[in-house]
This record gives structure tokens, sequence and C-alpha cells, in this order.
């Protein structure tokens, strides 16, 4: 029975995954009127699993989305999209970025947004397909966590990401969930959490609190170095 449940899902997984490479544009456009939201200093983006409304309110995903964006974090952008259109997600993740084509110069990354990834299930997948689109533009991601994550191309972290983290359920989906991790270049990229969460489903696994508290935990060390590299008064005035 266990065989026959487990086939049946991955037939499920590699139809669902082809319906989003369809989907999935050749190359990333970018909006020629880019929104660049001066108060963003943070960017969290989180994908929900495919068979999930992106704005499910049992989702841990959604629920540290709705956390950023209460009025403890003037500073935080955050949204949460369905694998389903991760193109949406990366749309709206580079509106905060400038809108030309090709690398962003050092000078406009410093002033740019910092980046949050997270992806449960084939948002697993989702979020890794964002990272690597992000690379082609030299955008560095801060952390990437994903949660239970099922997808073909989800097991390598682009060197773009500084620090990535997975989380995995020890149930019937173990069999199809990634669990190791490689590194595009180790010297680039930190894996911080492989992490089995005990007595948790594919559901649940969302909101074991160590994923909230590493992003709740980034978040602070961004915005502590965000005031360091703020330019003093006195400097303004100059």
């Amino acid at each position: 029975m266990l065989i026959f449940v487990s086939g049946w899902l991955s037939a499920t997984r590699v139809h669902a995954q082809n319906t989003l490479l369809a989907a999935a544009p050749a190359a990333t456009k970018i909006s020629p009127a880019a929104e660049h939201d001066a108060h963003c200093r943070i960017i969290y983006l989180g994908f929900v699993g495919a068979l999930e409304p992106p704005e499910n309110k049992y989702s841990g995903v959604v629920q540290i989305r709705d956390t950023l964006r209460g009025k403890e974090f003037p500073d935080v952008c955050a949204n949460s999209y369905s694998p389903y259109v991760w193109t949406d997600g990366l749309d709206w993740l580079l509106k905060h970025f400038p809108s030309h084509a090709g690398v962003l110069t050092p000078a406009e990354l410093q002033n740019s947004p910092r980046v949050i990834l997270v992806g449960h299930s084939m948002g697993g997948w989702a979020m890794m397909s964002v990272a690597r689109e992000l690379r082609t533009r030299d955008i560095p991601v801060e952390l990437t966590i994903q949660v239970d994550s099922v997808g073909l191309t989800d097991y390598t972290l682009p060197r773009n990401v500084k620090n990535g983290a997975i989380f995995h359920a020890h149930d019937v989906l173990m069999f199809l969930t990634t669990k190791h991790l490689r590194l595009e270049d180790p010297s680039a990229t930190k894996l911080v959490a492989n992490i089995t969460v005990k007595g948790a489903g594919h559901e649940s696994v969302t909101r074991d609190p160590r994923i909230r508290d590493l992003v709740m935990k980034t978040v602070e060390s961004l915005r502590a170095v965000s005031a360091l590299e703020a330019p003093s008064p006195s400097t303004q005035s100059r």
C-alpha cells in the first residue's frame, strides 16, 4: 500500500512540476515601470504548498508573513504565493529593485532590500526557482528555508544564497521530500539547519517554531546591520 501511495504521489509531483515548468517564462521579464518602496529594507517572500491557497491561515509560511506585515515591521514587505504562479512572486519581488536588465551594480545592491525566501512542499521548488532567477542578476538572498520541500530541482542552493535551511517531517511523504542540500559554492553559502521535525506532518511542519525563530532572527540581524550602515544626522548635514 505504501509503495502504491508513494508511486501515486511521485507521479502527481512530476505532473504538477511539469505544469509549473510549462508556465515559467523562458526569461525573467522585468517591469519597465517597477515600483520601488523606499521603506522596504527587507523582503519576505513565501510559497505555500501546491494544494493550498496563498492565504491559508494554517500555514506557517503565511503566519510569518502576517507577523511581518504588522506595525512593528514598517521596514519589511511580506507576501505569499502559490507555487503555480511563482513568477508572479518573482515579479513582485523585483519591483523593489532597479528595473534595468542585467546584473546590479554594487551601489545598487547597497541601496536595495535584503531578501528572505521560504517555501513549503512544491513551494520549496518555486522558492529555489526564484533564487536561481535572482542569481542571474547577482541579487543575494540572505536566507532560504525549505519546509518538507518537494521538487526535482530543489536540491542545490545557488551561489547567491548566503544561508540555507531545510526542515522535514517524519511521515508518509518522507520518501519524496528533500532531506539533503548541495551547495553550488560552499565558500559563498552556509547550511545553517537540517532538521527532522519529529511528530509533525506535511502540513503542521510549517508551524514548527524554529522556522519562525530563524526568520525573525534574520530580520532582526538585518535590521541591526542596516542601522549601522545608515548615515548619521551629522554626516547627512555636511
